[in-house]
């Protein structure tokens, strides 16, 4: 079953700003290695979680589900100066992927 209309996903891939070369490696590398792959945000979602954060610009965000960090990093770009992201993982091996792609 698709939640999402394959249209409107084509349209939202087509239309949404480039991935940055940090991102774009830590998806490749989650989709190459992980058993788990499908979890990861991905593009679009970060972009609209991207925006999203550029646009409250937060002094802190909690983030509950870390997995690889694609998420994370994309919730800290907009983060004020001297804001701080705090992440939970409980998969220690998720957790230290994630501490190397920060």
């Amino acid at each position: 079953m698709q939640i999402i209309n394959p249209l409107a996903e084509q349209y939202a891939d087509k239309y949404t700003s480039p991935e940055d070369a940090v991102l774009k490696q830590v998806y490749e590398e989650t989709i190459a290695h992980h058993p788990h792959a499908q979890m990861i945000s991905g593009h679009v979602l970060g972009k609209l979680l991207e925006i999203l954060s550029c646009t409250m610009r937060p002094k802190y965000i909690l983030e509950i589900g870390t997995f690889t960090g694609y998420s994370a990093i994309c919730l800290a770009k907009g983060l004020q100066l001297g804001g701080e992201l705090h992440t939970i993982e409980v998969r220690p091996e998720d957790a230290h992927t994630a501490l190397i792609n920060f």
